[in-house]
């Protein structure tokens, strides 16, 4: 459309100009053809059409306008030829050239004004073409940001409301476990409250009359000693329950942080991004309003400097016309005050020869010629004067100009260091906004004075962190690093607490273990002393080394006396065999009792034995039990990794032929299309320059045939044809110049603009594979997130195996102990 349009007003200044030429070629004819002329050219003025089609119908009628107006033209010239001298024509020819070249000059000012008005609509184009573009530009990246953060937007809300959503669950869960829990605290409560209303009812109701006070109270005991036992079991359970909870807490809590983190370090860059495309954008917004405005700075100085140079052309040439004005004035003057001065000298060369003749005469007195010589003396002295100031007046005069310049510089001078003092607001540079001395130690106690409050108020306040003053990625560099801490922390105590329970129960083992032999060596010992102190008695006392002379003095003395009763009465010898029988029953009930006890402990070590058979069997059952899961573990895990295996493979393909579309819908047929849409504009393009040819051609043509017709009129029409047709294919070279460049910018923008086009298809894919790229991530964080959280409760499940074998032990141990307790005598009895 654009190339049209620069078609047509071509073609309105090629009629303009045909016009303008006839009216001035036909007004130099004879007058009686100037009506038949002018009627002509209104027909033409007013049947030529503006646009292109039309242009060969005007160029035909204009072609027959020129053959009958160069017929008449030429029988014209013949008709006057006989009545004109040769001289007078050839005057005539010369007077018409003249004429034609004066009338020339105002087309080449129309001309070039038509180029500068072309080159100023070009321009106005381009900046209009220039400001189109960068509001497009503007347009789209303000689009794209305000779609980014409206997606950023709603991934925030989506993710804030899936964390809301396990949070929820989470908590339902853990108020469905603590419920759990409580409900079978509180049933094992009761059944324990039952079960020992049933001891008791039981007791009460079924104890004999034979039964021992102590052994009530020893059941008593028993009693008192399980249910203190059932409720540090319970204590443990809780205990070991509130810490799984604190664990599992803490962990889901960890893993919340660090999701935080992660989101809050992807807002950061998102937002940091966000910042340099738009500084990007700014910067390159700036960059071309920069150079626009220097462009148009650089215009405007051209167009002053130009302004400036004709102005001074102007007035250099009015200075030497006044120059040359002031020097011819003053050679009149002189030239005149010449004259005055020779008649002057005239008129006293007359007056002093009739004062001679007079005087020799003797007519005249001494009063008559002083009166004579007293003008004339002054007349001359006044003409001497008048010398002598004539080049006074032309150095004046000269030095006037040179004065007017020393007084113009002094006020240039006087203007500028006036200017100096008083600085306008286009005059104010960096230099002069720089702060004086005073300024800047003003400016520094400030600065020291606050910089004191803030040490002042910096011991007393600690720094809240995520301040204004402090930055996003610090605060979140310590905040990590305090985390770590803790969990460092929680670490360590919760294996100094592990360590301090292992070092206890080996303690506790220890002094079981001691306690129990202890007691097995005590009931040994007990029955020795017992069994030798039985001998003792049994067994006289008739070891006679052991016993001095007095001793054995004493035992005859009292042997005597015995052996004397007994010989004496036979009751001592009935009490003695009595005291004998009764040793022997004594020690045959010791020798029972001893018997027992040994069985009691050979049933003892035989249970023991069973008991380590059944540990030891349990030990290999639990070992094929664990090897069972491990080895369904090893199935399990085998599958999992068949089917991640079949899963990437699955993506791999799907990743191919997301590829391969990508490549078709926005690499190969928009690129086709392209490729389909250039060559179109190319053929068009031919087309039009096939067409542009053809009327050039045609023009030339045109030109040709006039030029053989117009060979016919004289010289000077001649010349102004040649001049015509050198113009014209001035023109023609110029403007196919000028088609040249114009492809040239537009091949060069038309590449600009692909590369630009296939640079922003290439970052947006960049992007999306970023995109894609963290999402995988964050899959695989979160896979691996379930994947401890899996491991935390599998070992959350064995833990009531754990707590089943602790009270196994607990069983045992308390078994242990009512064996012994039934071995050791009772001391009361």
């Amino acid at each position: 459309m654009e190339q049209l349009q620069d078609h047509d007003e071509a073609c309105e200044e090629a009629q303009e100009l045909l016009r303008n030429w006839m009216k001035s070629k036909l007004q130099l004819d004879l007058s009686d053809g100037e009506d038949e002329v002018d009627s002509v050219l209104l027909e033409v003025t007013s049947a030529a059409p503006p646009k292109s089609e039309q242009f060969d119908d005007l160029c035909s009628y204009l072609e027959r306008e020129m053959e009958s107006s160069s017929v008449q033209k030429y029988l014209q010239h013949l008709l006057q030829s006989e009545d004109v001298n040769c001289g007078i024509m050839k005057h005539l020819r010369l007077e018409d050239i003249k004429e034609k070249q004066k009338l020339a000059d105002p087309r080449i000012i129309m001309e070039l004004r038509h180029k500068q008005v072309k080159e100023n609509r070009m321009r106005r184009q381009k900046a209009l073409e220039l400001q189109r573009q960068e509001e497009s530009l503007k347009k789209a990246i303000l689009s794209e940001a305000k779609l980014r953060a409206q997606e950023e937007d709603r991934r925030k809300a989506l993710k804030a409301k899936k964390e809301e959503e396990e949070i929820q669950r989470e908590m339902v869960k853990l108020r469905k476990e603590m419920a759990e829990k409580r409900l079978t605290v509180a049933e094992t409560w009761r059944m324990e409250g039952k079960r020992q209303e049933k001891i008791q009812k039981l007791s009460m109701q079924e104890v004999p009359i034979t039964v021992s006070p102590p052994l009530v109270l020893r059941k008593e005991e028993q009693g008192v000693e399980k249910q203190r036992k059932a409720e540090e079991l319970l204590h443990r359970i809780h205990t070991s329950k509130q810490r799984c909870l604190q664990r599992h807490f803490s962990a889901w809590l960890k893993v919340i942080l660090e999701q935080r983190i992660k989101m809050g370090k992807a807002r950061a860059l998102a937002d940091w991004r966000c910042q340099l495309k738009a500084l990007r954008a700014w910067r390159n917004y700036t960059w071309a309003q920069k150079v626009e405005q220097e462009t148009q700075q650089l215009e405007v100085h051209l167009q002053n400097q130009n302004r400036k140079n004709q102005l001074a052309a102007e007035y250099n040439q009015q200075r030497l016309l006044r120059c040359c004005f002031m020097a011819w004035q003053r050679w009149s003057r002189a030239e005149t005050e010449k004259r005055e001065l020779q008649i002057k000298r005239e008129e006293t060369k007359r007056k002093m020869a009739q004062l001679l003749e007079a005087v020799s005469q003797g007519k005249g007195g001494l009063h008559r010629p002083l009166e004579v010589n007293q003008p004339g003396t002054a007349e001359v002295i006044h003409h001497q004067d008048l010398q002598q100031d004539k080049p006074t007046e032309t150095c004046n005069i000269e030095k006037e100009p040179d004065q007017t310049r020393d007084h113009s510089c002094w006020d240039t001078v006087h203007t500028s260091h006036f200017c100096r003092k008083h600085k306008f607001v286009w005059e104010i540079t960096v230099k002069h906004a720089a702060l004086s001395v005073q300024d800047q130690a003003v400016y520094r106690n400030q600065v020291a004075t606050v910089l004191q409050q803030f040490q002042a108020l910096g011991p007393k306040t600690s720094p809240s962190y995520g301040s204004c003053f402090e930055h996003r990625h610090a605060f979140q560099q310590r905040l990590i690093e305090e985390q770590r801490q803790q969990l460092q922390k929680q670490q360590e105590l919760i294996l100094k607490l592990q360590e301090n329970q292992r070092l206890s129960r080996d303690k506790e083992e220890a002094a079981q273990t001691t306690a129990v032999t202890q007691l097995i060596d005590n009931s040994v010992s007990q029955t020795r002393e017992e069994k030798q102190s039985r001998c003792q008695h049994t067994i006289p006392l008739s070891s006679p080394d052991s016993h001095g002379p007095e001793n054995t003095g004493v035992a005859m003395q009292d042997r005597r006396p015995s052996n004397q009763l007994t010989s004496a009465h036979p009751i001592l010898k009935g009490m003695e065999e009595r005291a004998i029988q009764r040793a022997e029953q004594r020690r045959k009930l010791e020798e029972a009792k001893q018997r027992k006890a040994e069985e009691k402990l050979a049933q003892l070590k035989a249970e023991e034995e069973a008991r380590q058979r059944k540990k030891a069997e349990e030990k290999e059952a639990l070992r094929e039990k664990r090897r069972e899961e491990r080895r369904q573990q090893k199935l399990k895990e085998l599958e999992k990794q068949r089917r991640l295996e079949k899963e990437q493979q699955l993506q791999k393909k799907a990743k191919d032929h997301y590829e391969k579309v990508l490549l078709r819908k926005l690499g190969i047929v928009p690129w086709k299309r392209l490729r389909e849409q250039a060559k179109e504009k190319l053929v068009v393009a031919q087309r039009h320059h096939c067409l542009g040819l053809q009327r050039k051609c045609l023009m030339t043509w045109l030109q040709d045939t006039q030029q053989t017709l117009m060979e016919k009129m004289s010289q000077a029409e001649d010349f102004y044809s040649h001049m015509l047709l050198r113009w014209g294919f001035r023109n023609w070279l110029k403007y196919k110049d000028y088609l040249s460049t114009q492809e040239e910018r537009a091949s060069t923008f038309h590449a600009a603009c692909l590369m630009r086009k296939y640079l922003r298809a290439w970052l947006d894919l960049i992007m999306e594979e970023k995109r894609t790229l963290w999402e995988k991530l964050k899959i695989a964080t979160e896979h691996s997130n379930k994947r401890l959280i899996l491991n935390a409760f599998k070992a959350w499940r064995q833990y009531p195996l754990l707590m089943k074998k602790e009270r196994e032990r607990e069983e045992r141990r308390n078994q242990l102990r009512r064996r012994v307790a039934e071995i050791l005598p009772n001391f009361q009895t």
